[in-house]
């Protein structure tokens, strides 16, 4: 019966070993969030995004039933380098990531008063930093709750 355990736990650890390299980058797709996206947004600033998304990447979302487009230049410089007045009530958070190899997804929710947003990343591993290649989102407009 040891053996019988012992030659399962040999077979089961290149399983291990690959799960736990999937989620140290996993972790590091999520971090990459963060310490660009979520920081851009904090502050208002897109700086925080320059070198994050690949010059040839593109932003899509669909309004009044039609696909719009937008580089990820003129995203960036979307941004008005001052931080949103309603900063201290907005909660972003990563909500899923999947990891295979060299490319990754990302489901990221801003929650903000008004809207809450539902974006979702593809992100290739280039120069061993994750970037964004793809960002696709959609908006929640939140209605205002009745008055008392």
């Amino acid at each position: 019966m040891k053996t019988l355990i012992f030659v399962a736990a040999i077979a089961l650890l290149p399983a291990i070993s690959a799960a736990q390299s999937r989620s140290a980058e996993d972790t590091a797709v999520r971090q990459a969030i963060a310490d660009h996206y979520f920081k851009a947004h904090a502050t208002g600033s897109g700086d925080a995004l320059k070198g994050m998304f690949v010059d040839e990447g593109r932003m899509m979302w669909v309004q009044d039933g039609q696909l719009r487009v937008r580089t990820s230049a003129d995203y960036i410089g979307g941004f008005n380098g001052t931080p949103p007045p309603d900063e201290a009530k907005r909660v972003r958070k990563v909500l899923m990531t999947d990891v295979s190899g060299d490319v990754a997804i990302a489901k990221v929710e801003l929650d903000y008063p008004d809207t809450r947003f539902v974006d979702y990343f593809t992100l290739a591993k280039l120069g061993g930093e994750w970037k964004i290649i793809h960002k696709t989102f959609q908006r929640y407009p939140k209605t205002p709750a009745p008055a008392k």
